[in-house]
């Protein structure tokens, strides 16, 4: 280990190779003293974990009760205003205001634009640092104006970053800097499971889009978090799935041949409009409003209006997906509606405010799949899968869009109360993943993370951090001998995680899919060199195993 000065070694704890050469009775001391350390730390973890639940769930819990005040008053004052012009008039200026609100907090605090999920991924990434003092107050104050200004956004995502940033609240707050990554990732499975009474759903978006890698103790810590969160949703809003839709009867599997390839193909080509239309559209906003604070202040007004026009387009889409089992509509209308509510989410996405696209991505997949219940209607099967229609619809368009096939169809399967419905789900989530891959629609997520610029740590002083790089399938690191020669300068192996062990990077030792290089490096270098040593941890390109 060329790399490793003597004084990392101390610091990290790694052996030299003088003290390795010990007897066996210290070695085996030593090993239990690591282990018990090691059993300490998964302990602190965990307990952590509990409490950062606990917190997120009630930092959602108070986030979606402001929504839900501050858009029944919405509804309340659009009583008034349809007809006297000076309501009007006062209803829009108060929605200008709200957006110039909004506007102010955006400017102190670029990270609250949005949805949050790109910014917490670049936080694991080390690309870009939280401010949770100002950052968690005006993510929570900027999307609830924006959502009951009846944007088309969602609060799902913004409640992943609240989560996130309460996991690194506490983190600093407690002092225990070496549980970062694992209370962060908590905290964003935290604030999924109470949006959406998901749970599962939480864990599983945590692992298949935050860190696409499975470790033991991030599972675990993840799963506590999640399910902690899900007990403080359940003490405020009971057991109930967010959408008030029942599924009586299972899809039967002789109608899948049918529904679920159809379903999947039109989520992929529809979700793929919307990937690329969320990257023009915010190009274009900025290029025709270039001022940041007129473009939010413009989107509120504009979407204040539409509230007038068109309510049904208006906030995240929740009673727009309840409507489609108790209002019958033609396939044109629905079709419109399609157009619409995908049209409007593009403008409020692109203008900057906070807010999701979880639930505006599920409002659409339900409009899909209540589409396509009309030429499955003429083909003659049973009018009475509409609600299994508009459920594959949301798990295709959802998968379509995110890439994560596992959490959409977990999701919907959530939602959908019984686990009976998840080989559909898990179906149509596979054809709308394969069907986007082929119309080269890459996750959304990913999109919007490589638009975020990282932080600048111009002068800086410099000093250590430690990197956590998942190894995948088909990764050329094979050996720790290997994983040497190919860090980049500055770069020093310490030690590869292995399931709850820990080992010391001997030269010999294989390096296994699913470990975990734990490298130091400089602080401030930190998100250049995660991605580089990601490159190297995953397969090549071309490889099957690519992402």
């Amino acid at each position: 280990m060329s790399r490793l000065s003597s004084s990392f070694q101390m610091e990290y704890g790694c052996p030299s190779t003088e003290r390795s050469r010990g007897s066996s009775k210290s070695m085996s001391g030593s090993s239990k003293f690591t282990e018990y350390s090691n059993d300490r730390k998964r302990a602190g973890i965990y307990v952590w974990s509990a409490v950062v639940g606990l917190v997120s769930g009630l930092i959602v819990v108070a986030y979606r009760m402001t929504i839900l005040f501050l858009e029944t008053k919405r509804r309340v004052a659009l009583s008034f205003v349809t007809h006297p012009v000076v309501n009007i008039v006062i209803w829009l200026c108060a929605a200008g205001a709200m957006g110039l609100v909004t506007a102010i907090m955006l400017k102190s605090s670029p990270h609250i634009n949005g949805s949050g999920i790109p910014q917490v991924k670049a936080f694991l990434m080390r690309r870009i640092r939280f401010d949770w003092k100002k950052e968690l107050p005006f993510k929570f104050i900027g999307g609830s104006l924006a959502l009951g200004a009846g944007l088309s956004l969602g609060r799902e995502g913004p409640s992943i970053q609240l989560g996130a940033l309460t996991g690194a609240a506490l983190t600093e707050l407690t002092g225990k800097h070496e549980y970062q990554r694992y209370l962060v990732t908590a905290g964003a499975a935290a604030g999924i499971s109470a949006a959406f009474n998901a749970p599962l759903a939480g864990v599983l978006f945590c692992i298949e889009e935050l860190h696409r890698s499975v470790s033991p103790v991030m599972l675990t810590s993840s799963l506590i978090a999640s399910f902690s969160a899900n007990v403080v949703m359940w003490a405020f809003f009971g057991h109930a799935p967010i959408f008030g839709i029942s599924l009586a009867n299972v899809l039967p599997v002789e109608m899948y041949i049918v529904t679920i390839p159809l379903i999947g193909v039109a989520s992929a080509l529809v979700g793929t409009i919307f990937s690329r239309g969320i990257v023009w559209t915010q190009s274009m906003y900025r290029r025709v409003v270039p001022s940041e604070m007129l473009r939010l202040v413009s989107a509120f007004v504009v979407a204040a209006g539409v509230c007038l026009v068109v309510p049904a387009l208006n906030g995240g889409g929740h009673p727009l997906v309840e409507s489609l089992i108790h209002t019958e509509r033609g396939p044109w209308l629905v079709a419109a509606l399609i157009a619409g509510k995908l049209v409007f989410t593009l403008f409020s996405y692109g203008s900057g405010a906070p807010g999701g696209i979880f639930l505006p991505l599920l409002a659409i997949g339900a409009l899909i799949g209540a589409l396509c219940a009309f030429p499955f209607n003429e083909l003659g099967l049973p009018e009475q899968y509409l609600p299994n229609y508009i459920l594959l619809g949301m798990a295709g368009f959802f998968t379509a869009v995110v890439r994560a096939p596992i959490t959409g169809a977990v999701l919907i399967t959530e939602m959908a109360g019984s686990f009976a419905h998840f080989p559909a789900f898990i179906l149509v989530a596979v054809v709308a993943s394969l069907g986007s891959g082929i119309l080269r629609n890459k996750p959304i997520y990913d999109i919007l993370l490589a638009k975020l610029a990282p932080d600048r740590h111009d002068g800086a002083h410099p000093s250590p951090v430690t990197l956590y790089i998942p190894v995948f399938e088909g990764s050329v690191l094979e050996k720790c001998s290997t994983v040497v020669d190919k860090l980049p300068e500055g770069c020093i192996l310490v030690a590869v995680e292995r399931g709850e062990s820990e080992l010391f990077p001997d030269k010999d030792i294989d390096i296994h899919p699913g470990d975990v290089l734990q490298v130091v490096v400089d602080r401030n270098k930190a998100h250049r060199y995660k991605e580089r040593l990601l490159e190297l941890a995953r397969a090549p390109s071309g490889n099957i195993e690519a992402n």
